[in-house]
């Protein structure tokens, strides 16, 4: 082989090398790696039982699943509504700490308080961690359950809202239904009305 072959076929290994590398990171960034889905999870009658231990009464599971950008975060927030206007935030939490999630469990839940003063106690678990706050319920009756069913992807600067906390001082308490991760039409009907939401942004 004389210089000049040996100098074309160095360049074309390195060449081809290159386009291997392309592509490898193409695939890398492919949408069904980098993007989020969340769904709803079922806890078994074992986990069911192990729970009712922990003291929280009311509790939704969730997997997160997919890649996140590194220019990208997850904020976990409690947003609180009365008669069908937004409040106060309860809990807001930032700077994901974790970018690889495959079947990674969230929770959200609400548990009471005990005491002479009647408040609830409102959950967070992320693979972090927990986060937890306290609210002052004087409602007489309350229904607790999720917001989403099926599998959605997260879209930046879109919460998605997926569990809730309906309140009444009221004889009549109507039911939550799955809004596939939209905030309910109908919250004024609640005097008070706590929602679980995930959003992922910048």
């Amino acid at each position: 082989m004389n210089m000049r072959h040996f100098i074309s076929y160095c360049l074309f290994i390195i060449f081809a090398l290159l386009l291997t590398g392309c592509v490898d990171e193409a695939k890398d960034e492919s949408p069904s790696k980098t993007n989020l889905t969340i769904e709803s999870y079922s806890v078994s009658e074992k986990e069911k039982l192990l729970i009712s231990k922990t003291g929280v009464q009311h509790i939704e599971y969730f997997k997160l699943n997919g890649t996140l950008k590194k220019e990208d975060d997850l904020q976990f927030s409690v947003e609180v509504y009365e008669n069908g206007k937004f409040k106060e935030d309860g809990i807001k939490t930032y700077g994901a700490i974790e970018t690889n999630y495959k079947d990674s469990l969230i929770s959200f839940g609400v548990m009471d308080n005990g005491g002479e003063e009647p408040s609830i106690k409102l959950l967070i678990g992320i693979p972090a961690g927990l986060s937890s706050t306290s609210y002052e319920n004087n409602m007489t009756g309350f229904a607790f359950g999720r917001l989403v069913g099926e599998k959605i992807t997260l879209e930046k600067d879109k919460p998605r809202y997926l569990a809730g906390w309906f309140g009444t001082t009221k004889n009549e308490l109507r039911t939550i239904g799955e809004e596939q991760g939209e905030l309910p039409e109908a919250i004024e009907n609640y005097e008070t009305h706590i929602e679980w939401l995930i959003e992922k942004n910048r």
